[in-house]
């Protein structure tokens, strides 16, 4: 029997785990990782937008990208076709960080390349594709749509959010050969370009927008003027054939020039232009007035005016002065030569000379004579005189011409000569008799100009002179040559300035003794009810030139008495209407139309000061002293009161200003509403020195409010700040009870009535022309009493009504005149302003003897054109006196 051995295997020792086992730590971070990743998800998930297109030309649903200002801001997912056939959709992701540009009217279109006569737009897509373009919303954030409409182009507002350079706005009658892209030009510089053209409202013209680049937003200014350079321009007349073409790419692609005088002021964003259809309409030059001398032989619609041989503008019209006393030129100039135009230049009437020493512009006995501009230096004037050879051959343009005032003539003649220690340096120029004297003219050579100064003393020189000193006789006889012609020596005095007016003395004695009848002061006392804020030595003013200072101050029987002491110089300053006030502290007004701060100069503010002036009407003596007023309002203050009532109030208050051609002349002191009346009464004050002329029975006030024309804006100051306009009477009766009009006073003028067919642009307002003068309008369109016409009733103003007589034609000149025929189309266009507002003409015949004026009332017919020859009618019709 075998025996098997069998081992004992040792019992397992089995134990029960605690914890967890590591294992579990790989799901727990897969679970925390895909929750990341999916807040990550949603957090960084875009917007979907749908947008419509005509069409998907080169859209590709994911390449095809968003862009906002060139950045990419989204990319096209989705193109599905629209369910009625008619465009596609295009679903979109517009990325998170871009998902403020959507509100209520963002914006999309397609930019792809397009290439045109006036340039290539799109580029960028040529290379990249075509994209959608973004325009960020301006409202309606809070909950923008997901749904939109593309727009076929570029949008007309596309650089409102660019606050780089200068958006502005053209209007033109048409669009002529202007095009999106069409540069604008300065000096033939591209400074901008045209971005959009629409029609108006009512779709009578055309609105342009441009872009002005950055660097040259400067050069426009508000009298910027624009005008159309695209294509050629010819001009055909006696002289030849003028074609003129501004660039290539303006003949191409259509420009636009534009020039702007340096005296303009910046414009703000938007503003809007008129686009003249060519340079001689745009009216660019610089209008000035030319006094003409008699027998001048002026061509008054053509004469150029010449500086160095070259034409820098021309004469546009010859006329007398109102007093028919002067000749005056209108004239324009180029704006290139603004900084010649000044109070020293002066024009030089070049005339035909025809003698033995020669002949001299012979052209002119044919064109007639011309003007050449002698630049001088001045301050910026629009006013000049014109002078003949003769005359310029006295003048200098470095001499200097003073006037000297005079008792008597002492025998003075034109050329007598002007002494400076027995050295001639001038002469007289003439002399003139004025209720004060004598006026000597005198001209100062150049080279001794830095002589005169501001305190010189002039004297007769021409006189044998005797003096006896120290027992002997000294006789001074002058040289023969001044003793007959007469000759004024001078003492230099004073500072490096130069005077209007210097007294003319008859001795050099009597200049001397002038020395010290300057100097010296006079003593003034001033009584002031409380102590003012001065001190001994504080200044006194007159309109801020110091003038004197204050001697003392005390205390008085009923009042502070001050003593000033005021300068020999300066005591023909004071008068009758002479008013003290403290000068001292700082004014502060505030009302709601603003603040208005007022400081003296810093010396008054430190250690006090007193001012004058004359002002009419104000109580200023108090016995034989001068009364000293807190400030300087107060010393205004004793004004009249009147009262103007009103219908109702047009935004009036304290403190509004009543003016007469711009200069305050009283102001709104209450404003008090009558109930039972239904009105507004208004307390005013009018300033004390205007009294006399405003407060008087006939005086005429209304509200000043803003005019806008073609011509421009009026008042425009007024919407923001009403004002009070009046028109004082010429009457001594003092008056205190006014009405206050709301629109300013018509003038005088005749009313007459026009019949016609129909009313066609004839409207209220219609201006009544005269060879394109505007001399009345339109006040009335009705029908006739038996519907079978239009009665319109006319204003001529009185000034015109002389040049309406019987037998007088009235014709419509408004709208736009075409004909065409076998020999072609003529078309006829009156002004702007008539285009667009209509307008009347009339004219009358020539006939011999002139028919009577037209009464008040006289009917007229009104014909629908005017006959040719009735456009060549120069009837001649005086001007009743």
């Amino acid at each position: 029997m075998t025996e098997h051995n069998h081992s004992t295997l040792p019992p397992p020792n089995v134990r029960r785990s605690t914890g967890l086992s590591p294992l579990w730590a790989l799901p727990i971070i897969a679970l925390l990782l895909g929750g990341w990743l999916i807040y990550k998800s949603i957090n960084e998930a875009g917007q979907q937008v749908r947008i419509h297109f005509d069409n998907a030309q080169g859209l590709i649903a994911g390449r095809t990208t968003l862009r906002f200002q060139g950045l990419e801001v989204g990319i096209v997912r989705k193109l599905e076709l629209a369910s009625d056939l008619n465009g596609i959709y295009v679903s979109a992701e517009l990325y998170s960080n871009a998902q403020q540009l959507l509100g209520k009217d963002t914006k999309f279109w397609l930019v792809k390349p397009t290439a045109s006569i006036s340039g290539v737009s799109g580029l960028d897509a040529l290379v990249s594709g075509n994209y959608i373009a973004i325009q960020s919303a301006t409202n309606g954030f809070n909950k923008p749509p997901t749904s939109f409409n593309a727009l076929s182009k570029a949008p007309q507002d596309l650089h409102s959010g660019n606050t780089q350079g200068l958006r502005l706005t053209l209007r033109s009658k048409d669009l002529g050969s202007v095009n999106v892209g069409s540069k604008i030009l300065f000096r033939k510089i591209p400074i901008g370009e045209v971005y959009s053209f629409d029609l108006d409202d009512n779709g009578k013209s055309v609105i342009l927008r441009a872009f002005i680049d950055e660097e040259y937003e400067h050069i426009i200014t508000n009298e910027s003027r624009f005008w159309n350079v695209s294509g050629i321009n010819a001009k055909v007349g006696f002289d030849g054939v003028d074609v003129r073409v501004e660039s290539l790419a303006a003949l191409i692609g259509g420009g636009i020039a534009v020039d702007s005088p340096a005296q303009g002021k910046k414009v703000a964003p938007d503003t809007e232009f008129t686009l003249y259809p060519d340079l001689a309409t745009a009216g660019r030059g610089i209008p000035i007035n030319i006094k003409l001398p008699d027998n001048n032989n002026i061509n008054p619609d053509g004469a150029p005016l010449v500086y160095r041989g070259i034409e820098i503008g021309q004469i546009t019209n010859v006329h007398l002065s109102k007093d028919r006393s002067d000749i005056i030129a209108q004239a324009t100039v180029e704006p290139a030569y603004h900084d010649m135009l000044n109070s020293g230049s002066q024009f030089l009437l070049e005339e035909a000379s025809l003698s033995l020493a020669g002949i001299d512009n012979l052209g002119n006995f044919v064109t007639g004579n011309y003007l050449t501009l002698l630049p001088g230096k001045g301050d910026a004037t629009r006013w000049f005189n014109a002078v003949k050879q003769e005359e310029l051959n006295t003048q200098d343009s470095g001499n200097l011409a003073l006037s000297l005032m005079a008792k008597h003539s002492f025998g003075l003649e034109t050329g007598s000569s002007i002494l400076y220690k027995g050295i001639q340096v001038g002469h007289v120029t003439s002399s003139q008799l004025q209720q004060q004297g004598v006026k000597v003219n005198v001209l100062i050579d150049a080279q001794y100009r830095e002589l005169i100064r501001s305190a010189n003393r002039f004297y007769v020189s021409s006189h044998v002179s005797a003096n006896l000193a120290d027992g002997s006789l000294n006789v001074n006889v002058p040289p023969l040559q001044h003793l007959l012609a007469g000759s004024i020596s001078f003492i230099r005095a004073g500072k490096e300035s130069v005077s209007s007016n210097y007294h003319l003395y008859a001795s050099k004695a009597q200049a001397e003794i002038a020395l010290h009848t300057t100097t010296g002061s006079e003593v003034i006392s001033l009584l002031s009810a409380t102590m003012p804020s001065v001190n001994v030595g504080s200044p006194v003013y007159y309109r801020n030139l110091v003038v004197g200072q204050v001697l003392d101050y005390k205390l008085g029987h009923s009042a502070m008495e001050v003593q000033i002491k005021l300068d020999n110089q300066y005591r023909h300053l004071i008068d009758k209407n002479t008013v003290f006030w403290n000068h001292s502290a700082i004014e502060i007004d505030a009302s709601i139309a603003g603040i208005s701060v007022k400081a003296p100069p810093l010396t008054s503010v430190l250690q006090g000061g007193i001012a004058f002036d004359s002002i009419d009407g104000v109580e200023n003596k108090l016995s034989h002293h001068y009364k000293l007023y807190p400030d300087q309002d107060s010393a205004r203050q004793f004004g009249k009161i009147i009262q103007l009532n009103a219908k109702t109030n047009s935004a009036i208050t304290q403190g509004t200003k009543i003016k007469y051609q711009g200069v305050d002349v009283g102001e709104i002191t209450l404003v008090t509403p009558l109930f039972d009346q239904k009105s507004v009464q208004f307390m005013a004050r009018i300033y004390p020195q205007y009294v006399d002329k405003i407060a008087v029975k006939g005086s005429q006030f209304w509200l000043t409010t803003p005019e806008i024309s073609l011509s421009g804006i009026k008042n425009l100051a007024s919407a923001l700040v009403p004002t009070i306009e009046v028109s004082p009477a010429m009457s001594n009766d003092l008056h205190y009870q006014f009405t206050l009009q709301q629109d300013s006073p018509r003038r005088n003028s005749v009313t007459f009535s026009l019949q016609s067919e129909r009313k066609g642009s004839v409207s209220v307002g219609t201006p009544i022309l005269y060879r394109e003068i505007h001399v009345g309008q339109v006040s009335d369109v009705r029908l006739g009493e038996l519907s079978d016409r239009v009665i319109i009733t006319i204003e001529v103003e009185n000034d015109y009504a002389y040049l309406v007589r019987k037998n007088t034609h009235f014709w419509n000149v408004s709208g736009l005149d075409i004909s065409v025929g076998l020999s072609g189309a003529s078309v006829k266009t009156g002004t702007v302003e008539s285009l667009l507002k209509g307008g009347i003409a009339f004219a009358t015949p020539q006939q011999s003897p002139l028919q009577p004026f037209a009464k008040q009332g006289r009917s007229f017919y009104l014909h629908a054109n005017a006959e040719p020859q009735w456009l060549q009618w120069n009837t001649a019709i005086p001007k009743p006196q």
